[in-house]
């Protein structure tokens, strides 16, 4: 636009054009040399610059639209490089207007930034796309680690009712010898050990708190007094538990539980030793009640006349408990027993069996 004649009144000629266009048309798309118009968008905003970028060095155009950016002459450049005399593009140099040149800096700063930006706008893409894959990882790391600690629990949880089995296997076989015959007292007491090994091996051990270090203060260290709201250095530690303190150029004399240390920690109270007391006999393990052949009997079908006498000899020749199988019936022949077993002097007590050791058909009797 306005080429072909003066370039002042040219450029007066396109700026004027432009103004009626942009009032009157909906898109108007115009190419210029004249600096003019490259400052029109500074003035009015319905204006923008675009160019096409052009390659110094090797003086070709790259074919890429810079939106906002105005194309800048590059005669002079090319005329030097195409080989033109050097005084004389010096001098055509000294005859550019000074405002002509001014453009062409401002505009060879924005092109300079530009490509800063897109320097910088790469390297932001780079770095997006490895925190990506870093997080595509680090999930996928957490995915196999919530994987792990599930296949541990189930190990875990597989392990602990092994051990169960195991133990209840353990201890049947305890019960199962026990019933076999006679059980004598020594072998009881092996029973006992037995169940005793088997809870130590089945059982999970409760960890022992370590006991928390008591603060003591001792002569050198510095306390801090809180109702006076100062901070001392103790000088001595009497035997009733009283300090002589120093703050300042003052002394005096303060009860243990009136200070705290720097970090707030109370003094503990000093224990007095207790006298000792002779140790005491360790109780013998009691034999555990099982049932068995010789302490179980039988009385189904009997009159109670004739089962108090079976009961007293069995009650005689118990050393703990025996289990009268009575049935059920009418229930007769079970109140009729338990009223022999309530006046008789060797019972302590009697209670019916569990459901799954007979239970309202089988009494159990301890005796003394």
């Amino acid at each position: 636009m306005g080429a072909g004649t003066d370039p002042s009144e040219g450029s007066a000629l396109a700026i004027a054009l432009l103004k009626y266009l942009a009032d009157h048309a909906a898109l108007t798309i115009a190419t210029t040399h004249f600096g003019e118009l490259k400052a029109l968008k500074y003035d009015d905003d319905r204006f923008e610059n675009a160019s096409v970028e052009f390659d110094d060095v090797s003086l070709s155009p790259t074919y890429r639209l810079l939106w906002g950016i105005p194309g800048r002459s590059n005669a002079l450049t090319i005329a030097r490089r195409l080989g033109l005399k050097e005084s004389v593009v010096r001098q055509a140099q000294a005859n550019v207007g000074g405002a002509s040149e001014d453009v062409n800096q401002v505009i060879a700063g924005l092109e300079a930034q530009r490509k800063r930006q897109e320097t910088k706008a790469q390297a932001a893409a780079k770095l997006l796309e490895s925190a990506e894959r870093l997080h595509q990882q680090v999930a996928e790391k957490a995915a196999n680690l919530q994987e792990r600690e599930r296949n541990l629990q189930l190990a875990q949880e597989k392990a602990v009712q092994d051990a169960i089995a195991q133990a209840k296997s353990e201890i049947a076989k305890v019960i199962k010898q026990l019933q076999k015959g006679n059980v004598t007292a020594q072998e009881a007491q092996q029973a006992t050990d037995a169940m005793n090994q088997i809870a130590e091996r089945y059982l999970p051990t409760r960890a022992i708190a370590k006991p928390k270090p008591e603060y003591r203060p001792t002569v050198g260290d510095r306390v801090r007094i809180p109702r006076l709201n100062q901070t001392a250095e103790v000088l001595s530690i009497a035997d009733d538990d009283e300090l002589t303190v120093r703050f300042g150029l003052m002394k005096m004399t303060i009860a243990m539980q009136e200070v705290e240390s720097l970090s707030g920690e109370k003094p503990a109270k000093r224990e007095e030793p207790k006298p000792s007391k002779p140790p005491e006999p360790t109780p013998q393990a009691a034999a555990p009640l099982i049932r068995t052949s010789r302490n179980t009997i039988d009385i189904r079908g009997s009159r109670v006349s004739d089962a108090e006498p079976v009961l007293d000899q069995a009650i005689a020749h118990s050393d703990g408990a025996i289990w009268i199988i009575h049935g059920h019936g009418t229930g007769k022949l079970r109140q009729g027993v338990h009223a022999f077993l309530q006046q008789h002097p060797r019972v302590q007590r009697y209670e019916l069996a569990e459901q799954t050791d007979g239970g309202s058909g089988v009494t159990i009797a301890y005796t003394l």
